[in-house]
């Protein structure tokens, strides 16, 4: 049975930053099967194995039935308390809801199961861009070392910078999510964008 593994966009979560028309991550992981639910539906069940309820939930949730999906994930806990998927997508409603202490902690428990769950990462940065800045920066380039394609992960990390006050950091950050992805360009703050000048200069010199 093909298994979808969380709802919404897998890396970037539940907020995007505005301004940003897409993200440049892939929005599902690679299905994965499970004999366990193979069976109970051959058998005529209800489909209540872990692999089942997850699919179930995530379909509630992108109907829009956000409490009936959370039932149904915490029901795929109950049973496998480790599944990482569940609880991003617990983190993943609380943020939604903007209950971002609970958002985090939900990601940190997909966390203890894969530290470097990289959109339990990418979700748990933006939840603490306000409270904990620093720390948010710290996870940001967690991200980019595990992906150094994560162009929105740059990104957010060169805003965050740029509020500091560290214009180096910042510029070298947005640099890097233009070049992966020159859709970004409109997110950066103008004083950080390549001008004309500077990029005809460029071309003239080579």
């Amino acid at each position: 049975m093909s298994m979808r593994q969380i709802f919404g966009s897998l890396a970037c979560g539940a907020v995007l930053l505005t301004g940003v028309a897409a993200c440049s991550e892939d929005p599902a992981q690679k299905p994965q099967t499970s004999s366990s639910g193979n069976s109970d539906k051959a058998s005529g069940g209800t489909g209540t194995a872990p692999a089942d309820l997850l699919n179930l939930g995530v379909e509630q949730g992108q109907a829009g039935n956000l409490d009936e999906a959370k039932t149904t994930f915490e029901k795929v806990l109950a049973a496998e308390a480790n599944n990482k998927f569940a609880w991003f997508n617990l983190g993943f409603i609380a943020q939604s809801r903007n209950q971002a202490d609970e958002a985090v902690s939900n990601y940190d428990k997909a966390l203890e199961v894969d530290a470097n769950y990289k959109p339990a990462l990418y979700n748990k940065a933006i939840a603490l861009e306000s409270k904990a800045p620093t720390t948010s920066m710290d996870i940001y380039r967690k991200v980019v070392s595990i992906d150094d394609k994560s162009s929105t992960a740059y990104l957010r990390l060169g805003i965050l910078l740029s509020q500091s006050g560290d214009d180096a950091e910042a510029r070298a950050a947005f640099d890097a999510a233009i070049r992966l992805d020159n859709g970004l360009a409109s997110a950066v703050p103008a004083k950080y964008r390549a001008t004309p000048t500077a990029r005809s200069s460029a071309r003239a010199g080579r």
